[in-house]
């Protein structure tokens, strides 16, 4: 008999609070790679990948057991934030990172949800890093609110040699990967130029009221090959934003609607 269905919440509060009681846990229903067992060559399994200053176990608190209950092995990747160096973008580390994960889990071939800079991360991986296995490796990339063309945060961005000392040391901080977030940037530059990855399908999924990724339509933008889906265009209602997008019912039925066309 298959085992009872996990609840699936579809809640940012409940979510958090998960993610408090448990601040370095996993979402319900994912889990963690084993290399020491060997991958079933018949499921695919996910790869989730959280946004800047993110948490898996918030974040993923209601994609993780939906999938599971379809029978797709879930493994979240966090990355953590770090300052950047003279030697390489945080972003080309994190996405190194990455591949590091897909290659543990000994799996031929991974999908990857990501979310805001998590879904550029996996961008990154297989647009530049086609010399690393595990950027063959993925199937598919689904962007939730992903951050393909930077953002202006609403224009404050625009300039960001005029915003003031003391914030740009706070952002410094404590989000060392904003520059590269920037639009133009050399990482955003980089990915822009490098070949395609014609073996990798793209979904981009995004909100028209999210309040960080703004213009929202600039990864639509900055990513035409990939298949777009505007969230109120399934749900004319719906006013979400970065966040909760993460946990909109809607949205979510669009990233397994993505997956199961991979």
């Amino acid at each position: 008999m298959d085992p009872r269905p996990l609840p699936v919440r579809y809640s940012r509060r409940e979510a958090l609070r998960h993610s408090a009681a448990h601040p370095r846990g996993l979402p319900p229903g994912a889990r963690r790679p084993d290399p020491g067992a060997a991958p079933d060559p018949a499921t695919v399994p996910v790869i989730l990948v959280h946004g800047t200053n993110g948490r898996s176990a918030a974040d993923w608190f209601t994609l993780a057991p939906l999938l599971a209950n379809q029978g797709r092995t879930v493994y979240p990747f966090d990355w953590r934030r770090t300052r950047p160096d003279e030697t390489a973008s945080a972003t080309h580390r994190h996405a190194l990172e990455l591949a590091a994960f897909i290659s543990s889990t000994g799996a031929s071939r991974v999908d990857v949800v990501g979310h805001s800079w998590g879904a550029v991360l996996a961008h990154y991986l297989v647009r530049c890093l086609p010399t690393e296995p595990a950027a063959h490796a993925v199937r598919s990339v689904v962007g939730l609110a992903p951050t393909y063309g930077g953002t202006t945060l609403h224009g404050l961005f625009r300039r960001p040699h005029r915003l003031p000392a003391r914030l740009r040391h706070w952002l410094d901080a404590k989000i060392p990967t904003w520059r590269e977030q920037l639009p133009g940037s050399p990482v955003l530059r980089a990915i822009e130029a490098a070949p395609p990855a014609p073996a990798t399908r793209f979904t981009t999924i995004v909100t028209r009221y999210d309040q960080l990724v703004t213009p929202y339509t600039a990864s639509l933008t900055a990513l035409p090959a990939a298949t777009p889906v505007v969230l109120q265009r399934h749900a004319p209602r719906a006013v979400v934003g970065h966040l909760g997008i993460l946990h909109h019912p809607v949205a979510l039925t669009q990233v397994v609607r993505a997956l199961t066309v991979a």
